[in-house]
């Protein structure tokens, strides 16, 4: 019995897909953000010096949010407490723990 072949180049060019689908994603919900949170963006912004690492951070699920991402804050209704931590309050983790991707060339 034969067992069938994994193509590697169709998993890397799924992975590579979904990858950009994210960053898209990603990209486009800070975009959106603006729109009725213009200034924590801005003061985001300030904190971590890229938009890209901006648009990460928002989505990264952060120990001081209780494991949560700050747009789940958001949705439900704890603004201040994004605020507390963008202020501040807790320090914003722009570490290790925040890997923006690299764009292909």
């Amino acid at each position: 019995m034969r067992k069938p072949q994994i193509r590697l180049q169709n998993i890397a060019d799924d992975l590579a897909r979904i990858n950009a689908q994210r960053d898209a994603l990603v990209l486009g919900a800070l975009e959106a953000l603006e729109y009725g949170h213009a200034s924590l963006v801005q003061v985001l912004l300030e904190k971590v010096g890229s938009r890209q690492r901006a648009a990460y951070w928002m989505c990264l699920r952060q120990r001081a949010l209780g494991g949560r991402s700050a747009y789940e804050l958001l949705a439900d209704g704890e603004e201040d407490s994004v605020w507390d931590l963008l202020s501040g309050a807790e320090q914003v983790d722009t570490s290790h723990s925040l890997r923006v991707p690299v764009p292909a060339e």
